[in-house]
């Protein structure tokens, strides 16, 4: 479930994304490298919309999430979806990143990523993942997006068409 803290995230990054596309858009020589990386590290995924979801998408998003701040009646499905698609992402990252290369995944390494994982920033966002770290460290077709929307349709009940449609919008 989103929470008011999570709509409030959730506007910051639209918020951001909007002001990228419109300074690509207004300023194509500009270098957003660094604003660019703080939201990937904020919200793993995020870029992706900057290039694929239409500037009419970002302020219908916005436009939801306000109402939805205001009425938590009028939260939508795709506002969970994208929440956890980051949290999900976030933990994938964090675990391909602590499994350093390793390939072969045993009983030893997810004990040990189990034991140390709250002492760690991403801790709690990689726990989800203890059962999956083989697959984190060879993913199909080498996505982790892949395992990311598999594991987000299965909270949701969906399909992963479903739930990829609920995060990215493709541009016309």
């Amino acid at each position: 479930m989103v929470d008011a803290r999570a709509l409030g995230k959730l506007v910051v990054k639209y918020t951001e994304i909007r002001r990228l596309r419109i300074l690509a858009l207004e300023a194509p020589h500009a270098d957003p490298r660094e604003e660019m990386a703080a939201l990937a590290a904020q919200f793993p995924g995020a870029l992706r919309e900057i290039d694929e979801l239409p500037l009419e998408a970002i302020d219908a998003r916005l436009a939801s999430l306000s109402r939805a701040q205001a009425d938590s009646a009028a939260i939508e499905p795709w506002m969970s979806a994208v929440m956890a698609f980051h949290d999900l992402t976030r933990g994938a990252l964090a675990a391909k990143k602590w499994l350093a290369g390793r390939k072969n995944i045993g009983e030893t390494d997810r004990a040990e990523l189990e034991k140390i994982a709250l002492s760690m920033p991403e801790g709690k966002a990689m726990l989800v993942w203890l059962d999956d770290l083989p697959a984190i460290a060879q993913p199909p077709r080498g996505k982790l997006t892949d395992l990311v929307f598999r594991r987000l349709a299965g909270m949701l009940a969906i399909s992963e068409t479903e739930a990829r449609a609920l995060v990215f919008t493709k541009r016309r």
